[in-house]
């Protein structure tokens, strides 16, 4: 599907530099680690636990940015950082009570393996931020999606022997429709924003607004699956989006970054 969708871009003789193979190669990799450490980390605990610990890239970005960029984000994007991460926080903890928060968020094998794919979505965002201005945004997306996506046919039947737990796989209508929405919606069309647009804001804020993603989670699942927020849901994704906004306003955070 890679091959159809950018055949001119990966058969081209000017686009198939060393160049350009050697950043694609390293944003697939952060890319294709975070979301398997991400995966295989759901195995061994909870989706409201993994929802909130990925979120934790929000927190991993300003410091990698000051690492290798030598880049400080302003105070007040620290500040959205931290009232972000804690309205997250509160999403992940729908519907439970505090004392069910107390008494079951255990920190174990699968919430490191998720805290390990957050930090490779970390670099994934501060990679973005790099190669985008020096590579072309369609080489780079093209050459990224295709080294995923053979990757990952040749780890399938090894993901299978490990996770599948015996359940069989049905390669029916409804799997083929799942890959290609995953494969042309989700991932060609939002890595194509993604590197085209990311290079004009810096990445600690780019991690800020990225998290906004279990908001809009929440928002389709109202509108689609009719789900509803609790009142600390609620509070949660209105602390997130504060966040967002209070990192975007104000004269004063544009010169530090």
């Amino acid at each position: 599907m890679t091959l159809v969708l950018y055949r001119k871009t990966l058969l081209s003789k000017e686009n198939r530099k060393k160049e350009y193979w050697i950043p694609a190669f390293f944003v697939a990799c952060s890319a294709l680690l975070g979301y398997a450490f991400q995966t295989i980390g759901l195995k061994y605990t909870t989706a409201t636990q993994s929802g909130f610990i990925t979120g934790a890239y929000v927190i991993f970005v300003p410091i990698l940015q000051i690492l290798v960029e030598r880049r400080f984000p302003s105070l007040r994007t620290w500040v959205a950082v931290v009232i972000v991460l804690f309205g997250l926080f509160l999403i992940s903890q729908n519907n439970r009570s505090l004392d069910e928060i107390l008494e079951s968020f255990v920190f174990g094998w699968g919430e490191f393996l998720t805290l390990i794919g957050a930090f490779c979505f970390a670099i994934y965002i501060l990679m973005i931020d790099i190669y985008s201005k020096k590579v072309p945004v369609p080489v780079l997306v093209s050459f990224e999606i295709l080294l995923i996506a053979v990757v990952s046919s040749f780890l399938f039947p090894v993901e299978i022997s490990l996770f599948a737990n015996g359940i069989p796989i049905q390669f029916d209508f409804k799997f083929w429709l799942g890959v290609i929405y995953t494969s042309i919606f989700a991932t060609i069309f939002t890595t194509q924003i993604q590197a085209r647009f990311q290079k004009s804001v810096p990445p600690a804020r780019a991690g800020v607004l990225y998290s906004l993603e279990p908001v809009f989670s929440f928002f389709l699942a109202f509108l689609v699956l009719h789900e509803r927020l609790s009142l600390i849901g609620i509070i949660g994704a209105s602390v997130a989006l504060f966040g967002i906004i209070f990192s975007e306003i104000g004269k004063w955070n544009k010169p530090s970054e």
